[in-house]
């Protein structure tokens, strides 16, 4: 018989060694999943690893991919510590990449650079925050369940976006294509790396995790936010405005989701177009748990899974193994997380049953 002894504390060391087994399983999976498909997983493995981070191109493209799961996840984190599970930051990024678009398409190009991507920058946070803040208000307020409204409320931010992308805002030069016009040079931000795609959004995720962390970690807004975690109804009775609290941190995470959605399209694609990885809402999640929401690891977990996702093209144009076994791992990483957290949380015994004597079973 299996006995749940609620933890005081997670000791440290679980903090490694349940993401570690979460990978590694994550891992086998995929592994399992390449056998069936006829290939050597460690074939496949090994090219993955060359693909992300052997040579300076390819660990440039890694953070690349890791920059977007950077500014998601610390994001994700400040609202995640408080138990608001804010699911929402793919339709977050996808208004941050509009909302910045549009400055881009309509603005003149003769606009200062720095003023371009200034106001572009400030769209982008102003349209993620927007979308993070009607959850938000709903769940605050009238106890709406925010797992439902932010998911339902990423398909609408897609549809708002191919709306555009079908309409008003595609290029007539595209033929038919759902593109807009290419940006202007004002509206790019610049590259950080010379002869890389490494631009300055990647100095805005470290900016980020550096804000996060001190939010947290040295204000008092963090410090409510991490009573709210444990126990909102204590923190109530506390005098803490718990609905206040859920609308900033849910305005600061959609802000950081947005951001990222405005450094994909001005940083790399250069246009606005339907496919602009907006996945990458969905695997922060992945990033912010494997971190055990601290921000700074979150970092390093972003690069991590941001070699997963660079190296998945690698494997496909040279091994011809879909790149949907990076999603496979992704998943199978997660869905282990989060069914490890029940040895974080508990300690758990095995005691064996004992016999019932005879004495009672004849009734004596």
């Amino acid at each position: 018989m299996l006995r749940f002894e609620k933890r005081e504390t997670t000791p440290a060391s679980l903090k490694f060694i349940v993401p570690t087994v979460s990978v590694i399983i994550g891992l086998i999976i995929g592994a399992i999943a390449i056998l069936i498909k006829g290939v050597n997983p460690l074939h496949v493995y090994n090219a993955l690893l060359i693909g992300a981070y052997s040579s300076k191109y390819t660990f440039s493209e890694t953070l690349v991919a890791a920059t977007p799961l950077i500014l998601i996840s610390a994001g994700l984190i400040l609202v995640f510590k408080m138990n608001f599970w804010n699911i929402g930051a793919y339709g977050q990024y996808i208004m941050g990449a509009i909302f910045s678009s549009y400055f881009a398409i309509f603005w003149s190009p003769n606009i200062p650079k720095p003023i371009m991507l200034t106001v572009m920058v400030i769209a982008g946070m102003v349209g993620g925050a927007i979308w993070a803040v009607i959850p938000a208000l709903l769940k605050a307020y009238w106890e709406v369940n925010e797992v439902i409204s932010t998911l339902l409320l990423n398909y609408i931010a897609l549809f708002i976006l191919k709306y555009f992308m079908y309409g008003t805002w595609r290029d007539p030069l595209s033929h038919g294509f759902p593109l807009s016009k290419p940006f202007p040079n004002n509206a790019q931000l610049p590259r950080i790396i010379p002869h890389t795609r490494v631009n300055l959004g990647l100095i805005f995720g470290i900016i980020a995790v550096i804000v996060i962390w001190i939010i947290l970690k040295k204000t008092k807004f963090g410090y409510e936010i991490r009573v709210i975690g444990e126990n909102a109804r204590a923190a109530h009775y506390a005098g803490i405005n718990v609905a206040k609290n859920i609308v900033i941190a849910m305005a600061i995470s959609g802000a950081l989701a947005g951001l990222a959605g405005m450094v994909q399209v001005s940083g790399i694609i250069h246009l606005l177009q339907i496919k602009i990885n907006p996945d990458y809402g969905y695997t922060a999640i992945i990033v912010a748990w494997l971190a055990y929401l601290d921000p700074i690891a979150a970092s390093f977990v972003a690069v991590l899974l941001g070699g997963l996702a660079s190296g998945g093209y690698q494997i496909q144009i040279v091994m011809h193994v879909p790149f949907g076994i990076v999603n496979v791992i992704e998943s199978s990483i997660l869905f282990v997380l989060i069914g490890s957290e029940i040895f974080t949380k508990y300690r758990v015994h095995f005691e064996r049953k004992k016999p019932i004597p005879v004495s009672k079973i004849g009734g004596e």
